[in-house]
């Protein structure tokens, strides 16, 4: 049961690229078909980069709605009889990051990223902090607790699982920015969120379900800053100017619109 589930986290790694992929092609094709070819809903980019995320989130509702299937699924997953999650150190805590850094790293080595500095650190934050807003408040509306039954302060309720979303964010973000020099780039990506996801199921601390949601979490809300950000810059071309200010005595962003 555990290879198949490898496989399938491996399976959605490559899914959510050639998503992402197709999401491209789609604007590309857009650009030189016909004004009714590109009216039509189902060419739109938001729907191609909605179909992985959401299969993700039905994926997760329906282990769910399947009575004793969530159950079932932790039994065979979880690596020992211990309900306290936490008892071997895999560094998710600290992988679920990695995707994000390694856009930095081949950035600085020369890898040519499809946004500036600024503008994709700004993308960046603006999708973990969507991420972790839906996170949050998904976890208080459902109130669903962990596989070994804690929800203290400190330990928080289970679904959709937060170190899930913060992963695939950091991958999404990865194979927007480098995914069309090499689809191995987006595959490494991916799968170390996937990862991330396994390893919070087999140490007890989430359920399958909740990295699914999670996971789905992560890519729509980072796709989503995409669309927003690309939406703001059509409407305000070569106009607007973002950058960093550090001196002594401040430390903030400095914006400059061109009328």
């Amino acid at each position: 049961m555990k290879q198949i589930i490898l496989v399938f986290f491996a399976l959605l790694s490559a899914v959510s690229i050639n998503a992402q992929r197709d999401s491209l092609k789609s604007i590309d094709t857009v650009s030189i078909e016909t004004h009714e070819i590109q009216n039509q809903w189902y060419q739109s980019r938001y729907i191609h980069e909605s179909i992985v995320p959401v299969s993700l989130a039905l994926g997760s509702l329906t282990i769910i709605a399947i009575p004793g299937l969530k159950e079932d699924l932790q039994k065979r997953l979880v690596w020992n009889n211990d309900q306290l999650p936490g008892y071997t150190n895999l560094g998710d805590d600290y992988v679920r990051y990695v995707p994000a850094v390694a856009e930095y790293v081949l950035s600085a080595f020369g890898l040519k990223s499809k946004h500036r500095f600024i503008d994709r650190s700004v993308i960046l934050a603006i999708a973990y902090i969507a991420s972790d807003f839906v996170v949050y408040n998904g976890k208080k509306i459902t109130k669903s607790p962990r596989p070994s039954g804690r929800t203290t302060s400190s330990d928080g309720y289970s679904l959709p699982s937060q170190h899930a979303a913060m992963s695939f964010v950091a991958a999404t973000f990865l194979d927007h920015e480098l995914g069309y020099i090499s689809p191995w780039i987006s595959i490494g990506g991916y799968l170390t969120a996937s990862y991330v996801g396994y390893a919070r199921i087999v140490r007890n601390a989430h359920w399958t379900s909740d990295v699914l949601m999670g996971a789905g979490v992560g890519i729509l809300m980072t796709n989503a800053t995409y669309w927003a950000y690309d939406g703001v810059m059509k409407l305000l071309p070569k106009k607007l100017t973002v950058s960093p200010v550090i001196d002594p005595g401040q430390v903030g962003i400095y914006f400059c619109y061109k009328l």
